[in-house]
């Protein structure tokens, strides 16, 4: 297949994408915008493509992409309220950042959930890509908690899971979700440098 079939053929993939993909791209897009340049109202955007994104995923036997998503959802909410009221006098939380023993513990803690996620998923499901999307899966988790506390190391991870999000949706067929993680690495860069300039250490 030369250059100009390839082409040819991720123009008509995105001719095919659903209605539903389409929204829920354009409210990750505002998401992840938003929350690089510490706003808020991130977090309802965040919640609506997340919501949307646990049907798209599960059509497509991701299933613990669609079950990330739910995780999504809820954490939303906690990441919403943490970021208004979250510091101990109720107030907005700041920007912090954690040691490196710190996030080594939490590198540990991604792969002790990945590894029975993924043997679990290989074995008794239909799960496409189960030791790639359960890395995703345990390692979001991780990041979004980290997002919703306000902890510039969350930028980090999420360079990396973009990154794989790209192969995991691209093989999937969901080649608008594979370009918003490719939109999105480029605004977790943004997100750190523009978080950087005002942390607290």
């Amino acid at each position: 297949m030369n250059i100009s079939e390839i082409s040819a053929s991720i123009q008509q993939a995105f001719i095919l994408t659903s209605a539903t993909e389409w929204a829920g791209f354009i409210c990750a897009l505002a998401y992840i915008v938003l929350i690089a340049f510490e706003n808020s109202w991130g977090w309802l955007f965040g919640i609506v493509a997340s919501a949307l994104t646990v049907y798209l995923c599960y059509t497509g036997n991701l299933f613990f992409e669609s079950g990330l998503n739910i995780f999504y959802v809820l954490i939303g909410c906690y990441g919403w309220y943490q970021w208004l009221y979250g510091s101990s006098e109720k107030k907005e939380t700041s920007i912090t950042q954690l040691s490196l023993k710190k996030n080594s513990y939490l590198i540990m803690l991604g792969v002790v959930v990945w590894i029975p996620f993924a043997f679990f998923a290989k074995k008794y499901s239909t799960q496409a890509m189960p030791y790639l999307d359960a890395f995703i899966t345990a390692f979001s988790i991780i990041a979004t908690w980290m997002t919703a506390k306000k902890i510039i190391e969350n930028w980090l991870y999420w360079i990396l899971l973009d990154s794989l999000g790209i192969l995991l949706f691209a093989n999937r067929g969901f080649y608008l979700y594979a370009l918003l993680n490719i939109i999105y690495i480029s605004m977790s860069v943004t997100g750190y440098f523009s978080w950087r300039k005002k942390i607290i250490l």
